[in-house]
């Protein structure tokens, strides 16, 4: 498509058509700020996310059986360490008949609690970057743990009453110290690298030792500290085992 334009030419005394081609926006789009991109009249619907079944029935089942959880939690969270299935029906809004359609007893729910928990352990968690200064990584990496313990401690209360009942929780437990010495190499890499074999294992046990949930539990309870004093000792405390190996 063109436009006409007349363009005056010296010693003529008419105007003559002069074809010039129409911008195109897009080719120049500073020369055109108010022009808008073309709308889509049929927007792609959401996608259905994982946890909600597209089957209405068991959408229904997985809603039951998520309450059923979270009603677990939440009594762990107020102190209830062994809640009792009909306590936790009625928390949850369901009949004790639903809670044994989904369980096949409490040990099977107190897991799914702790996995669930777990979901919630790998939000908080961030990479740290183990190329930075040693103090902020120590900062970081102090603050980080000691988030995640305060959050956890209700259900891992709970877990510590039925672990030596519970082969899958006894598991769990190694899992999980296992990944938590994983960090620690990850995150202090640099250092730990730096020494021979026996001196690592001692500085990497010692910051375990300090950086794991029964710590926490003994300076929260036991010491009768706030979340805040409790971190500031953790991270006083983790500085001085590394401070005492030569690193500062």
């Amino acid at each position: 498509m063109v436009v006409v334009s007349t363009v005056q030419h010296p010693g003529d005394r008419q105007a003559r058509p002069v074809k010039t081609p129409k911008q195109n926006p897009k080719q120049n789009p500073k020369q055109n700020p108010k022009q808008t991109p073309k709308q889509n009249p049929r927007p792609k619907p959401k996608p259905r996310t994982r946890t909600e079944p597209a089957d209405g029935r068991a959408a229904r089942s997985h809603r039951s059986r998520r309450a059923i959880v979270d009603a677990m939690r939440a009594l762990h969270a107020e102190g209830d360490l062994r809640p009792t299935a009909p306590r936790v029906a009625e928390r949850a809004g369901v009949s004790l008949r639903t809670v044994w359609q989904q369980f096949a007893d409490m040990e099977t729910l107190l897991v799914e609690a702790i996995r669930r928990d777990q979901e919630v352990l790998r939000s908080l968690t961030e990479r740290i970057e183990p190329d930075q200064p040693l103090a902020p990584r120590i900062a970081q990496f102090t603050g980080q743990r000691a988030r995640i313990l305060e959050q956890m401690t209700p259900t891992w209360r709970a877990a510590r009453l039925a672990e030596p009942f519970s082969v899958q929780l006894q598991r769990n437990k190694t899992l999980m110290l296992a990944k938590s010495q994983a960090e620690l190499q990850a995150v202090f890499a640099p250092e730990l690298a730096t020494l021979d074999t026996q001196k690592r294992q001692q500085l990497l046990h010692g910051l375990q030792a300090i950086s794991i949930w029964s710590y926490w539990e003994s300076l929260r309870t036991e010491l009768g500290l706030t979340p805040a004093q409790a971190r500031a000792l953790f991270e006083q405390t983790f500085a001085a085992l590394l401070s005492a190996a030569g690193f500062r």
